[in-house]
C-alpha cells in the first residue's frame, strides 16, 4: 500500500461521515438502533453526573453555611452566659454591701511582676 491509497481511504471515510453513509460503508446499518441506544445511554449518564455534581456542590455550600451558623450560635451563647454570670456576680456583691462594679472598658496594659 502506498501513501496515496491510504490518503484516499481516509478522504473517503471523511466524506462518508459528512454525508452520513459511514455506517453503511462499514456494514453496521443493522446495528443502528444499538448504536443510537448507546449514545442515548451516554448522554443520560453525562446529564445525571452533572446533576449529582451540582447537588453535591449545593450540599457543600450548605454545610459551610451551617458551620458558620454554629460558630455564630456558640459566640452568642457564650456572650449570654457571660452576661448572666456577670449580672449575678454584681447582684451578689450588692447584697454583700461591696461597692465594686463591672469594668466599663477592657484592660489595656497588664503589668507582670
Amino acid at each position: 500500500m502506498n501513501m496515496s491509497t491510504i490518503w484516499e481511504g481516509i478522504k473517503n471515510s471523511f466524506k462518508a461521515l459528512r454525508n452520513g453513509e459511514f455506517l453503511l460503508r462499514i456494514r453496521a446499518d443493522k446495528y443502528y438502533m444499538h448504536i443510537m441506544y448507546l449514545f442515548l445511554l451516554m448522554w443520560v449518564t453525562i446529564l445525571l453526573s452533572l446533576q449529582v455534581d451540582k447537588t453535591l456542590t449545593k450540599a457543600g455550600d450548605n454545610q459551610a453555611a451551617i458551620d458558620q451558623l454554629r460558630i455564630h450560635h456558640a459566640e452568642k451563647e457564650a456572650a449570654l452566659v457571660k452576661l448572666h454570670s456577670a449580672s449575678a456576680a454584681e447582684t451578689r456583691l450588692k447584697e454583700l454591701g461591696v461597692n465594686l462594679t463591672l469594668p466599663q472598658e477592657p484592660a489595656t496594659v497588664i503589668k507582670k511582676k
